[in-house]
């Protein structure tokens, strides 16, 4: 926690001192972190207000109770047990007209409002593109719509990935030329059907992998013709958003995306070979440098009233490099120290550049067994999941495989150029450095929290699951 020393001369939390603040995509991993982040190190601002919509019969003020009750907020909650009074629900849907927000609360917003932290999005790769285009394109401009009308507003950050241009080997801290305008794929998908946009898409995205990273592309386009010159502005792109490297502690995850589903999947020993060049840079980010880049986005856009919009590229590999073959390396070493339970076959993960041997190790080693098991299964009169479990992940890991076996360098010139504007207390406490990350411990504390928070085994047991392991 920041001590009073540090509270005087940090100019980022005096910065946000008083402050009211609207984040969207609150209730996803990076919002969660943001949340935590802003209210530990930051308390004295004076309200948080989060975009949240009914889900499962659940009131946003229910869902808020929800997400404070996570092991997230443990320890804020021990420094300032009334935190909960600093955040407000807002009741919304990104997809709604006017973002479903009710006439009174827009009100509140526009008259209170300081900062916007805009990461709400569609981050499901398999996305139909209407729904991506809904969620990442039109939300943006309803987010940025209300942002105008904010009469004290002095920052709108938005999160966008660093993927957007992955049809480049090169990416620079620049917005560039998009796919198509943001104007004319809005009004494609409103007017053509359903099925045929479905039909379509492969031929709309071409070179990109997928629709998420095709929308984020225009979403940015969008940013900068809707808020250049007009309203003060900041991009931030991380890579691949992993677990956390320090803050609130280490190792904590709440979701299967990206490389989590992969260690999880390795260590039940249901994922052995996929894809992948093992000296191909894996861009893995810890989610609390993203947060605290982001933090550090508003202050500089805010604070130093910035005239251009700064695009961040929130990335490790041109800093400290992680390839794929050091993932498979670590992830096997911490899920032979510390093994899940239940597991299937020993972790022994492998990359492959050759899809033909990708095939046969699939066959052999994942789809026999998996028909093996299903067989007992059915003898024992119990319902077969194996073979029904590996389709699913065939699918999961067939849309990651463009990243693992792709090579992107990433300038970080706008990350380096902040940084060097904070002062050293600032450094500290809103770490955006990756310099000092130790990949393997990273790794390994990944592969626990996946176990603990995501899996949520006992910790206990993990004596007894080396002992099975060694049988």
């Amino acid at each position: 926690m920041s001590n009073i020393a540090e509270f005087q001369t940090s100019e980022i939390i005096n910065y946000y001192k008083n402050k009211s603040i609207f984040i969207t995509g609150a209730t996803g991993f990076l919002g969660k972190v943001l949340i935590e982040k802003l209210l530990r190190s930051c308390y004295d601002l004076k309200k948080i207000y989060i975009l949240v919509r009914h889900k499962k019969g659940n009131t946003p003020t229910q869902r808020l109770n929800e997400l404070f009750n996570c092991k997230l907020f443990e320890t804020l909650s021990q420094y300032y047990p009334d935190f909960r009074d600093k955040v407000e629900a807002i009741e919304g849907d990104l997809c709604e007209p006017y973002m479903g927000i009710s006439t009174g609360d827009q009100n509140r917003l526009v008259e209170n409002v300081n900062i916007v932290f805009h990461s709400a999005a569609t981050v499901r790769f398999d996305e139909p593109l209407k729904v991506a285009v809904g969620m990442n394109i039109i939300g943006t401009k309803k987010v940025i719509d209300l942002s105008k009308q904010m009469k004290n507003l002095e920052a709108l950050v938005h999160v966008s990935t660093a993927y957007a241009n992955c049809d480049r080997q090169h990416i620079s801290e620049v917005v560039y030329n998009p796919p198509v305008q943001p104007e004319k794929i809005i009004e494609a998908v409103d007017w053509i059907e359903e099925d045929l946009v479905k039909l379509l898409t492969p031929k709309v995205i071409k070179h990109r992998p997928n629709t998420y990273t095709y929308t984020k592309a225009i979403a940015e386009t969008l940013v900068i013709q809707e808020c250049k010159d007009k309203m003060p502005c900041t991009i931030v792109r991380p890579s691949i958003v992993g677990a956390s490297w320090r803050e609130p502690f280490p190792g904590w995850i709440d979701n299967f995306n990206g490389p989590t589903a992969l260690f999880a999947a390795i260590g039940k020993g249901i994922l052995r070979t996929m894809i992948g060049n093992g000296n191909s840079t894996a861009d893995i980010i810890p989610v609390d440098i993203p947060v605290n880049m982001m933090i550090v986005a508003g202050w500089y856009t805010g604070a130093k009233k910035a005239k251009d919009i700064k695009i961040y590229n929130c990335t490790t590999g041109q800093i400290n490099r992680l390839t794929w073959g050091m993932v498979e390396r670590y992830c096997e070493e911490s899920l032979l120290k510390n093994p899940l339970e239940n597991i299937f076959l020993v972790p022994r993960p492998k990359f492959t550049n050759y899809r033909m041997v990708k095939f046969f190790r699939h066959f052999f080693e994942e789809m026999i067994p998996s028909y093996v098991m299903d067989f007992y299964l059915k003898i024992i009169h119990k319902k077969p999941i194996f073979v029904r479990v590996q389709s699913k992940i065939k699918k999961a890991v067939e849309t990651l495989e463009f990243f693992t076996s792709t090579e992107w360098e990433f300038t970080n010139d706008n990350i380096f150029f902040v940084s060097n504007e904070m002062n050293e207390v600032d450094k500290r406490i809103f770490n955006i450095d990756v310099k000092d990350l130790h990949w393997r411990s990273y790794i390994e504390q990944y592969c626990l929290g996946t176990k603990k928070y995501l899996l949520k085994e006992d910790m206990g047991k993990v004596n007894k699951c080396r002992k099975e392991l060694k049988k």
